[in-house]
Parts: structure tokens; C-alpha cells; sequence
């Protein structure tokens, strides 16, 4: 891509174009949340995260975040509420994340892509508050969720 900066020169930028994610927090109850634990090959390394994906074409945030939740962990929300959107990477992408929280879960089966290999395991605010601390927590829009969860809808994160 091809920009003019201030000074009216022509600048060069790669951009990769992505058609979006949404993310959403599965609240098990107000004091613990599910993660997701699965390989990034850009990581090298597992990760624990939220789950999240990619919107299909024409997908609005809203499905694509069931969805997701579902594939990943078996559960359905009851309600799924939307805290924020962000840019994850803007400076090399132009991807949109959606973040979600689900509350009033149900549990279902885990629905993994043939390639999905995902373990999930349930973390109280009090540990997820240690491995904050202790950078632990390597994953960028998790790390964005639930500080944004904690700071602006600390009911749901009660010891």
C-alpha cells in the first residue's frame, strides 16, 4: 500500500488484510472464566487465551462469537454482551476484534476444526489476577479482555 505522508511524499506500507475476529469470555459464574489452551505457530508455544475466531463472509461479530464459543469450549451463552472492538495490530494488520463476554452458559460438546487441538480449563479472577502479574498470560486480546472486564465490569470478577 501506498501513502503520502505529511510532507505530501509517497510512503510504502504492507498491510495484511484480515476480515475480522470476535472474541468472547465465557463467564463460568462471576468469579471464573474458561481459557483455552492451543498452539500458535507464531508464538512456538501454547497459549492460554479466550476463545475466539474468524468472521465468515457476510458473519456479524455477534454469531461468529457464539459460534466460536461453542466450537472451543461446547458451551452456548445465554447472553452474550459486547464490551469493546479494538485493533490488535495495526501497524501490519487491518483486522477489527470484537470482544464479548457470555454469561448463563450451558454446556455442549466441543465442535473442533480437524486441526484444533484445544485443552480448556477454568481460572478464578484470583488466578488470572497471579498469572497477570507474573506474565504468564502471553496473549494479546486476552490480556486486553480481561483487563478491560476487570477494570470497567469488576462485578462480574469477584473473589
Amino acid at each position: 500500500m501506498t501513502l503520502e505522508n505529511s510532507e505530501g511524499k509517497a510512503v510504502g506500507r504492507d498491510v495484511i488484510e484480515h476480515p475480522g475476529a470476535a472474541c468472547v469470555i465465557p463467564m463460568v459464574d462471576k468469579e471464573t472464566v474458561l481459557l483455552v489452551e492451543q498452539w500458535r505457530v507464531g508464538a512456538k508455544r501454547a497459549l492460554w487465551e479466550i476463545p475466539a475466531g474468524t468472521l465468515d463472509p457476510g458473519e456479524d461479530p455477534l454469531t461468529c462469537a457464539a459460534r466460536e464459543l461453542e466450537e472451543e469450549t461446547g458451551y452456548k451463552a445465554g447472553k452474550l454482551e459486547h464490551l469493546f472492538t479494538m485493533y490488535p495490530s495495526p501497524g501490519i494488520l487491518d483486522e477489527k476484534m470484537h470482544i464479548f463476554v457470555a454469561t448463563d452458559l450451558t454446556k455442549g460438546v466441543q465442535k473442533l476444526d480437524d486441526d484444533e487441538e484445544i485443552v480448556i480449563k477454568p481460572f478464578t479472577f484470583r488466578d488470572l489476577r497471579v498469572q497477570l502479574k507474573a506474565n504468564n498470560l502471553k496473549d494479546g486480546k486476552t490480556i486486553a479482555a480481561l483487563g478491560y472486564l476487570m477494570v470497567f465490569k469488576p462485578y462480574l470478577g469477584k473473589d
